[in-house]
């Protein structure tokens, strides 16, 4: 499969999963905390990871129980991406999750906490 096609696809399963999430699920949790960050697909179109960013910013989630539930799910996402893309083979989904979204928070916080206060009050 050519770089561009894969692209192609990697977007269009993203959309996918990400309206299914919006639109079918029925877990709130998941439904109202998880958004889809990054898609890469095998080469071959086997394989494809699904890398899920939970927006958790004020709560304290467990990301086990969520990784747990993701991973119920991804049956259900599969099936979704057949159902809407016309290829030849339905990628496998390996779920994964994301942490960048905390840890730039928590870099910002400890940022501003070593600020010298007259910077920060200007």
């Amino acid at each position: 499969m050519n770089e561009r096609r894969r692209r192609g696809l990697e977007k269009e399963i993203s959309r996918i999963i990400g309206t299914a999430i919006l639109l079918d699920v029925k877990n709130e949790k998941v439904k109202n905390l998880v958004t889809v960050k990054n898609v890469n697909l095998s080469p071959d179109g086997r394989y494809a990871d699904i890398i899920f960013s939970i927006l958790d910013y004020k709560e304290n989630i467990n990301k086990e129980k969520m990784l747990e539930d993701l991973n119920k799910l991804k049956g259900f996402f599969r099936k979704k991406v057949g159902e809407n893309l016309e290829i030849r083979f339905t990628p496998e989904l390996r779920v994964h999750l994301d942490d960048t979204i905390e840890y730039s928070v928590k870099i910002s916080k400890l940022l501003r906490d070593a600020a010298p206060k007259n910077i920060t009050e200007e």
